[in-house]
């Protein structure tokens, strides 16, 4: 028999704008057929706006999901903010019913404060992660058992973001908006003989820097799905700028401007090792060894060849940034095959229909407590 999942998402699905790529929910959802909590179902209950407006979107939709769990046989959580809460609940009233939550930056204060102190992780039946940074934190920091979590890798619909017939222009482009470091990338651009596009959302104008003095050949703007799509397509490069932070902040436009077809320069961050392929063996100034990337672990249980795909600059160094970004401009044969190479890749192995089989094997493998068939999930790293 099917199980019953419900899945909290923390989107307004309805109003999500379908003009763009596929999203990673609406494909898991459909694998195992769930029940979807959003920000809509939120708003449809008196008691949950009121655990809105009080604690947050999170809590909100934990609550919504711990009111259903007699209609689930699993419950899938989009992010910690949802699924801590909801496995405190689940352990007040010894529920059964099986719990698989995502965690995206189990390293923050507050989250080590609900699973190291409080356990919270005893409710979590598993726990995808999406680097092994955040893994070895986990088991190392945190004392959650090694075989309650899996390394779930990041996706990308290659269907939307796609190498078109566009042609290149001498442009940089860098998007997003989650730990980026601007400053850094404002500073290696000044002068350069380029044009430089930031794609960021509004809300990205409070930081102090947006107020700054910018060089010449600097814009930012917003883009929806479509007009970022292109303006990749224009694109010589695309730059990701990162704080030093220990999660995998910035790899959807990674793995946007790898299928697209473009060549990334990305900072090495603490928690940004898992997706480029360097082929240099160390860029001078990193403050840190190179780990063994999860694409290579991938590539070499799934037998695909992996080629070099970017290249990786220190935290805060605008110079070898600079150095990074005129080395590829002057060099077209080597964007395109750092690019191709990217494409390749996700093709292989980052589709979001290749997440959503991940998951759903996560979810296939718990149920409620006293379901002795449920069987343990292949994608275990480290």
């Amino acid at each position: 028999m099917a199980r019953r999942v419900l899945l909290t998402v923390g989107a307004d699905t309805a109003r999500d704008n379908r003009s763009g790529p596929r999203r990673d929910y609406a494909v898991l959802a459909d694998r195992v057929g769930a029940q979807i909590i959003d920000r809509a179902s939120v708003q449809r209950s008196k008691r949950g706006r009121l655990i809105r407006r009080l604690a947050g979107i999170g809590p909100a939709q934990a609550w919504l999901a711990f009111q259903r769990r007699r209609e689930a046989d699993v419950i899938v959580t989009d992010g910690e903010h949802t699924g801590i809460p909801l496995a405190l609940l689940l352990r007040l009233v010894r529920s059964r019913v099986g719990h698989v939550t995502i965690g995206h930056r189990l390293t923050s204060k507050k989250k080590r404060l609900f699973l190291r102190t409080l356990r919270a992780h005893g409710r979590m039946d598993r726990i995808a992660v999406h680097s092994r940074h955040q893994q070895e934190f986990a088991v190392k920091r945190l004392g959650i058992p090694t075989e309650r979590l899996s390394v779930i890798p990041y996706q990308v619909d290659t269907a939307f973001w796609a190498p078109s017939h566009t042609s290149e222009e001498r442009l940089v482009v860098s998007a997003g908006l989650e730990y980026r470091d601007y400053p850094t990338l404002i500073g290696a651009v000044e002068g350069l003989n380029a044009s430089v596009v930031i794609g960021a959302a509004s809300n990205w104008s409070r930081h102090s820097f947006a107020t700054a003095r910018l060089p010449a050949n600097v814009r930012l703007d917003s883009f929806d799905y479509p007009a970022l799509r292109e303006l990749y397509a224009r694109a010589a490069l695309v730059v990701v700028p990162l704080v030093d932070v220990d999660n995998q902040a910035g790899v959807t436009t990674i793995l946007e401007a790898m299928a697209m077809g473009k060549a990334v320069i990305v900072t090495q961050s603490r928690g940004q090792t898992d997706v480029v392929e360097d082929r240099r063996s160390r860029e001078r100034g990193v403050p840190r060894p190179r780990p063994i990337s999860l694409a290579r672990t991938l590539a070499e249980d799934s037998g695909v060849d992996l080629e070099p795909n970017g290249f990786y600059v220190p935290p805060g160094d605008a110079a070898s940034l600079r150095r990074a970004i005129d080395y590829l401009l002057d060099h077209p044969e080597e964007r395109a095959r750092l690019g191709s190479a990217g494409r390749r890749l996700v093709e292989a192995l980052f589709t979001v229909d290749d997440f959503a089989s991940r998951m759903a094997e996560l979810v296939a493998s718990v149920g409620p407590k006293d379901d002795a068939k449920a069987a343990m999930p292949r994608l275990q790293y480290g």
